[in-house]
């Protein structure tokens, strides 16, 4: 079931940069960042509602660690979530997508001092393969003048994920993944609702236009944010941050294939670089025929 999961997720997920786009067409970046964090808790809370109905004790008498809670929030939910509509309506979906592929190298580093765990020699030279990759990725953009202050924004991101990543790993294995899904976006709303009030966006428009940046807002925020999060917690809390983290790997595929498909720019270089991703994908997964926690 968690080979389907990671599947799901690397689709929704790689269609989500697409989302965010056509979203802030007719919305400020904050209002996006609102609208897929209000959609997530709202499918979320209705999950809760259902194993609470279920289950009462599920829900009332799991363990949660408030301070850590709010402390990944802010840092792996909020953060991300605030800057990366702003990066994808200046510089596109497809380019700003091929950031999170940092996500796996970044956990392999973190897991070290957070968790203890040392890779195995097929992780790193997997790991090194694909940093070199990445690397053309971003001379991609320097040629594309992205200004690197935005490149810096662009690749904080997978830092983020990384830590909390294992830090739940680390710390909220039993609080049940839909209550601590749930309450990541909550605490990511504190800052971002105000963010989104006090943010101007486009000149508002009437028709079709309006109604397609609404619904990629929406399956954004229950497809992309509240089933994809609850998914994506439940891989880390079974097979560890590294194995949930792998699907960051895949992501930029689906990123690219919208953004050509939506008329962005799409150079060889890009190309190469992804295909030597998977490559890499390839060899720090598979391990005797199974995937590598």
């Amino acid at each position: 079931m968690h080979y389907v999961s990671f599947g799901l997720i690397v689709a929704i997920w790689g269609a989500s940069f697409i989302l965010m786009k056509k979203g802030t067409e007719q919305f400020a970046p904050a209002a996006v960042a609102a609208g897929r964090l209000l959609g997530g808790a709202c499918f979320l809370g209705a999950v809760l509602l259902w194993m609470w109905w279920r289950r009462p004790a599920t829900v009332t008498s799991a363990p949660v660690k408030w301070r850590l809670v709010a402390f990944c929030s802010l840092l792996g939910y909020a953060w991300p979530y605030a800057i990366q509509p702003f990066l994808v309506n200046r510089h596109g979906s497809a380019f700003i997508g091929l950031s999170v592929s940092l996500v796996p190298l970044l956990t392999i580093l973190v897991s070290i001092p957070l968790l203890g765990i040392y890779p195995t020699p097929q992780q790193v030279v997997g790991v090194l393969g694909a940093l070199v990759c990445i690397a053309g990725l971003m001379w991609d953009g320097l040629e594309r003048s992205v200004p690197l202050r935005d490149l810096a924004f662009a690749f904080s991101v997978p830092l983020s994920y990384a830590i909390v990543n294992t830090l739940i790993r680390k710390s909220m294995r039993e609080t049940p993944a839909a209550l601590l899904s749930l309450l990541l976006l909550l605490f990511a709303c504190l800052p971002i609702l105000p963010l989104a009030a006090m943010t101007p966006g486009p000149a508002p428009a009437l028709g079709s236009s309006a109604i397609l940046s609404a619904l990629a807002i929406a399956a954004l925020g229950v497809l992309g944010t509240g089933w994809s999060t609850l998914a994506f917690n439940q891989l880390i809390q079974s097979h560890g941050p590294l194995f949930a983290g792998m699907t960051t790997y895949l992501v930029p595929l689906g990123a690219l294939l919208w953004g050509w498909l939506d008329r962005e720019t799409v150079t060889p270089l890009q190309i190469a670089c992804l295909c030597g991703v998977l490559a890499m994908v390839a060899l720090t997964q598979l391990s005797s025929g199974r995937m590598v926690r």
